[in-house]
């Protein structure tokens, strides 16, 4: 009985030993099924992208083995290569794109064998270059065919030595230094980046610096409509158009809130247009130089929308030094801030020429200095729009100290200050010349010096329309050898006409003849409404028309004098004065 009580025992207890090994079956075939959820599915949430040089030796082959919508990181490190997107949208970064020692130590260097990254099979803005330094490029040869104007181009060279856009392609490239890229070839374009063939990338916050190329050394567009959007843009060397950019043919990009500087070329130091309508807006823009045209922008034959930039400190040896209009450009200038630009001929701010007619309107134009012609702005056979700007402390060396109009001009000039510049020899405020016939409403011409004469305004050989302006505490100082120190608001010679109306002439100072206007040398000036006070000279306090000159006043006079030095007008010749002093009654 003990015996089998015994072996009950045991049975007994079997069952109890038995149901753990099953649970511990059970837990173990679990966790491997888990084990094997997570490597498929957590793992790789982890671990998403292709690694370089992890899974791929080269940055080429880990593109050749993506597929749309994978992300490829790149270790630090120097990868001598040129690149191809394959027209795939894929993410292409370093490991750290917002830190700049990684992306200064994450370099793609093209080895001077052709552009370092190419995008030519219509990526879209998946497809995205990010965080990395593109160095040693030298283009990839186009051709470029284009008319124009009736007459077919054809531009075969080299483009985009770091980074070559085209074939409607639209990547994004961000965060990236684009540097130390040359393009050698004539008429070759794009030293940093070229964007061509309908394309419209998104290049935003990159640096972009120390490029080079004939056209566009940071950046050339052709047929393209990028989005170019808070980059540095400096250091670059154009030999022709567009130290930091050149707009080509029928391009509209948006430029906005980029920073230019340091940046060189023969014409358009920060950016250079031709044939295309960029809007061009926030933007900084310092210490550019070009030879010949815009040491800030040069616009040829182009219609831009130029708003809220700040143009200031660049130089052009000829022709604007912060812009040129050239050969029938018709761009908005608006409230911009053009300042401290220098040139030695024509336009220390701005200079609009050949056929142009822009709308400059509600800019800052202070402080620039030219040697000869328009310390503002200078006009040459052009018809711009001149309304609500700040003309203010510009300088020239000889005539024209705010603007200068010449060579059959015909400005509207309206709701302008034009105040305290000064001109070496002629014109103070204005100077006016070679059958130009502008007009002048509702300005402000105040507090500006000419060294001889034409405190205001100097006309000579041209027929002006003043209305509704004021006209006041100008000086002619006639501080010039062989050149009188006359017209302390306005000197008409050399045939000129002015039909001046309903303006205050006040505080006018000329040296010697005429406070407020004179006429000379076969001049002629119909006065009607205006008002004369305290305007002083030699000879002449509000008016004198001398040399087979003719000062017509309305019959009775309607004009109005009060506290002229000299108080000389002789009443019974207001009506077509010749060689006649004027002043008060």
């Amino acid at each position: 009985m003990e015996h089998i009580n015994h072996n009950n025992e045991n049975n007994g207890k079997q069952p109890s030993r038995s149901i753990p090994k099953l649970i511990v079956v059970i837990v173990i075939i679990a966790v491997i099924a888990v084990a094997a959820v997570l490597y498929n599915t957590v793992l790789p949430a982890q671990n998403p992208y292709i690694s370089v040089p992890g899974d791929h030796r080269s940055i080429q082959a880990a593109i050749e083995a993506a597929g749309d919508g994978d992300e490829i990181v790149v270790e630090p490190g120097l990868y001598y290569e040129q690149i191809d997107f394959l027209g795939k949208d894929i993410i292409l970064r370093s490991t750290d794109p917002e830190d700049p020692e990684i992306v200064a130590e994450t370099i793609i260097d093209g080895r001077r064998r052709g552009s370092v990254v190419t995008f030519q099979n219509g990526e879209s803005d998946d497809a995205v270059l990010k965080g990395f330094t593109i160095a040693g490029g030298t283009g990839t040869r186009d051709t470029l065919v284009h008319d124009y104007k009736g007459e077919e181009y054809v531009e075969e060279s080299y483009f985009g030595g770091g980074i070559y856009i085209s074939g409607s392609s639209s990547p994004t490239i961000t965060l990236n230094i684009i540097e130390d890229n040359e393009i050698e070839h004539d008429n070759s374009a794009g030293g940093g980046i070229a964007v061509l063939d309908h394309s419209r990338p998104r290049i935003i916050n990159n640096t972009i610096k120390g490029n080079a190329s004939f056209n566009g050394a940071g950046i050339y567009t052709w047929k393209a409509s990028p989005v170019i959007e808070e980059n540095e843009l400096h250091d670059n060397d154009a030999r022709s158009y567009g130290g930091g950019m050149f707009i080509d043919f029928e391009s509209s990009p948006g430029i906005r809130n980029n920073n230019f500087y340091d940046n060189r070329s023969t014409s358009g130091g920060a950016i250079a247009v031709f044939f295309a309508d960029p809007v061009i807006s926030g933007n900084t823009m310092n210490n550019n130089r070009s030879i010949w045209y815009g040491g800030g922008i040069a616009l040829f034959d182009a219609s831009p929308i130029i708003e809220n930039n700040d143009i200031s400190s660049n130089t052009a040896r000829n022709h604007g030094g912060g812009l040129a209009l050239a050969e029938g450009s018709d761009p908005d200038i608006i409230n911009n801030t053009i300042m401290k630009n220098y040139t030695e001929e024509s336009g220390g701010g701005m200079a609009v020429l050949e056929d142009s007619e822009p709308n400059i309107v509600d800019n800052i134009i202070s402080e620039n200095v030219v040697l000869f012609g328009g310390g503002g702005i200078y006009v040459r056979e052009s018809s711009p729009t001149i309304d609500g700007n700040s003309i203010v402390d510009n300088i020239v060396q000889q005539d024209g100290g705010g603007i200068a109009i010449i060579k059959e001009s015909s400005p509207l000039v309206v709701n302008n200050i034009i105040d305290e510049n000064t001109a070496g020899r002629l014109g103070g405020g204005l100077a006016i010349g070679e059958d130009s016939t502008p007009v002048f409403q509702d300005n402000t011409i105040s507090n500006n010096v000419a060294m001889a004469s034409g405190g205001g305004f100097f006309v000579q050989q041209s027929s002006i329309t003043l209305e509704r302006n004021i006209v006041s505490d100008n000086k002619a100082r006639g501080e010039v050898e062989d050149l009188p120190g006359s017209g302390g608001g306005v000197f008409l010679v050399a045939s000129s006409s002015a039909t001046i109306i309903n303006n205050e002439f006040t505080g006018n100072i000329a040296l010697e003849l005429g406070g407020a206007v004179v006429a000379y040398d076969e001049s002629e000036a119909d006065l009607k409404e205006n008002t004369f006070i305290a305007n002083e000279a030699e000879t002449g306090g509000a008016y004198i028309g001398f040399g087979e000159a003719s000062i017509k006043t309305g019959d009775p006079d309607d004009n109005t004098y009060e506290d002229n030095i000299p108080e000389d007008i002789e009443e019974d010749d207001n009506n077509d004065q010749n060689d006649t002093d004027a002043n008060d009654d």
